[in-house]
């Protein structure tokens, strides 16, 4: 293979795999702080934490109490949450976002995936840096203790964090499927009411119809076969958080070598 030729191929795959970084439009968007938050839930978050800290200090000896977190998360099936997570301020400024996204960047599937369970979407991480900053900001200080008082484990390492677009076009529905790379899947719609149709079906339990806008779906993801359901009208945006615990992985790991 002559240079010109190894050069092309080189030049080719990097075109493949390129990804174009958008930069957000507003500030607000960007700031990691609390704002965004539902304010009953990120005050149920704080007076939580010390509860959490003496839970650890106490090495798994002693039960973790019902905490504060327990009275603004509500179980839906078990092992199934919701939360009021953001407040619809912070959604609606994302959305208007989104609308200035689309013509820079696009959505797209993952190509891992196979066709079925591709979703159109825009990967934070990769596309929308200052945006994924914010985010991971959102999983330390208020997802994690959430996990921590609920399931008593850290899950505050993002696998990905992207925004998911179900339309008529492009995407109506989900096939049935695990979140692999995850251990807790966080799903947050942002413009409930501005589509019909959608929601999410769990095969175990059954169907859970569209969250009010800025309200976090919690569960386990390698117990929870689920899909998307169908939208009827519209554009059905949600915020979607796949977490794990590197650390755990690494040391189970380690501990077969």
């Amino acid at each position: 293979m002559n240079l010109y030729v190894y050069t092309n191929i080189i030049i080719k795959n990097y075109m493949i795999n390129y990804k174009i970084m958008y930069e957000l439009k507003n500030y607000l968007l960007s700031m990691q702080s609390h704002w965004m938050i539902n304010q009953p839930t990120y005050k149920a978050v704080q007076e939580t934490m010390p509860l959490i800290a003496k839970y650890k200090a106490g090495s798994g000896q002693e039960d973790m109490p019902k905490t504060p977190i327990h009275k603004v998360v509500k179980k839906i099936y078990p092992e199934i949450y919701k939360v009021p997570l953001f407040r619809k301020h912070f959604c609606n400024l994302l959305i208007k976002e989104i609308e200035l996204m689309k013509r820079e960047i696009s959505f797209k599937g993952n190509a891992e995936e196979d066709r079925l369970r591709q979703i159109p979407e825009i990967v934070l991480k990769e596309q929308v840096p200052e945006l994924y900053r914010s985010m991971w900001f959102v999983v330390q200080s208020v997802l994690n203790p959430i996990f921590n008082a609920l399931w008593q484990r850290d899950c505050a390492d993002p696998s990905t964090i992207q925004i998911a677009n179900y339309n008529l076009v492009d995407k109506k529905q989900g096939a049935w499927h695990h979140d692999d790379s995850a251990e807790i899947s966080v799903v947050v719609p942002l413009n409930t009411g501005s589509y019909e149709g959608g929601g999410t079906a769990f095969h175990n339990y059954g169907e859970i119809g569209p969250l009010p806008t800025g309200h976090a779906l919690m569960f386990p993801s390698f117990i929870n076969l689920h899909k998307g359901l169908p939208v009827v009208t519209g554009d059905r945006y949600l915020l979607v958080f796949w977490l794990c615990d590197k650390q755990r992985t690494v040391d189970l790991y380690e501990s077969v070598l």
